[in-house]
């Protein structure tokens, strides 16, 4: 505060009036003073603080201002302005403190507008107004507060340290912040699978009363939930019976979704769309690859598939695989003079490119394709070899 003088109210000689602000609060550093609920003028050369019950203005010399950044609000405090200040000259006429043991001052405001004052402080900093003007001074405003010629503003390690402190401290605010409302979020979540489940059997018990449209329609709510009850390591107790029970969760969500896919579908894409299904209770790659492992074990619908090359896939236990090669033998013909690339048949049947080219190795291991690899990359043709050999 040692940086504020007392001024009376009137403009000096070049000076425009840039933003205004009400119910402004001065803090002199992180502490609160009793200069609060003024009036705040930004001029392009000073600040101007003034409460409706005094006469007088108290003055800061945009010159002093050596950084500015923004405080935001939280649930119970303001957002504000952070101002780091250089030294005032000895020639500062007084002020409400006479010295200060701290290089920032802090505006709160409690009635908004921080952002658009920021923008036009930054701007008249930016401009240096106070520079190209030679300001003249009465007794009745002390004197001028033009900068000394070749001083440099700085605010010194005590308060860049200050103002690194402070945004530590907002950090871990909103942190704090951040994990409480997580906590209030998954209270919710539980509390809309209860209110499911009990809607859903009160549908089962009035089944003849519903209409079939509006079954359908509330069962596609509760898909959009997700999985109403994973499983989890506390629920299921030993790692075996835990891998056997997720085995069966995983199938019984991603079985249609399988089929829709063609059968087949990437343990990568498994790994998102289970974790999407279970919400906030996910799971690690290491459990959904052990779980798909005893699928097969465990008579699911659908289970792990590792190709030649390595790549793992889940797919359907029905999937024909003669339909499989057929169709990838009758897009290859359609490219029978170009040659086709695994993007090519992605493209062609709408499958994952890994997908693709795992289709058309597999043709080429079953004498339905031959390749040609070039310097344009790799493509597969027709084995018409193997047809005129056949004829």
């Amino acid at each position: 505060m040692d940086r504020w003088y007392w001024c009376d109210s009137s403009l000096t000689f070049g000076e425009i009036v840039a933003s205004t602000a009400k119910s402004i609060r001065l803090y002199d550093g992180d502490k609160k003073t009793t200069f609060e609920d003024g009036h705040l003028t930004l001029t392009n050369l000073r600040l101007l603080w003034r409460h409706e019950s005094q006469s007088s203005s108290l003055g800061l010399h945009l010159g002093l201002v050596a950084l500015v950044e923004e405080e935001p609000g939280g649930f119970t405090s303001s957002p504000k302005l952070i101002l780091h200040l250089a030294m005032p000259s000895h020639t500062q006429p007084a002020g409400p403190v006479t010295t200060s043991h701290n290089s920032h001052i802090k505006l709160c405001f409690k009635q908004g507008g921080c952002s658009s004052f920021h923008q036009g402080l930054q701007k008249a900093l930016t401009d240096q107004e106070w520079e190209k003007l030679t300001v003249q001074t009465t007794p009745t405003n002390h004197q001028t507060n033009k900068r000394p010629q070749g001083k440099t503003i700085h605010t010194g390690i005590l308060g860049i340290e200050r103002a690194i402190q402070a945004k530590q401290q907002q950090t871990n605010q909103n942190i704090s912040r951040a994990f409480e409302d997580l906590k209030n979020l998954m209270d919710l979540a539980k509390d809309m699978v209860a209110i499911s489940k009990s809607i859903s059997s009160k549908m089962k018990e009035r089944s003849g009363e519903v209409s079939a449209d509006d079954t359908t329609q509330f069962r596609s709510y509760l898909l959009s939930l997700g999985i109403d009850d994973p499983v989890t390591r506390e629920t299921h107790g030993s790692a075996t019976t835990y891998h056997h029970n997720l085995a069966r969760e995983i199938a019984n969500a991603l079985e249609t979704p399988v089929k829709e896919a063609g059968g087949v579908m990437l343990l990568s894409e498994v790994y998102c769309r289970i974790n999407r299904a279970r919400g906030l209770q996910l799971l690690s790659p290491e459990d959904v690859m052990n779980a798909c492992q005893v699928m097969k074990q465990s008579n699911q619908s659908i289970h792990l598939h590792t190709f030649e090359s390595g790549v793992q896939v889940v797919q359907s236990v029905g999937l024909d695989q003669e339909k499989v090669m057929k169709d990838t033998v009758e897009a290859l013909q359609r490219y029978e003079t170009l040659g086709m690339s695994a993007g090519d048949l992605a493209r062609e049947c709408g499958l994952p490119l890994l997908l693709a080219q795992e289709r058309l190795l597999q043709a080429e291991t079953c004498a339905e394709a031959v390749r040609d690899e070039s310097s344009q990359g790799l493509r597969f043709y027709p084995n018409l070899f193997f047809t005129r050999d056949a004829q």
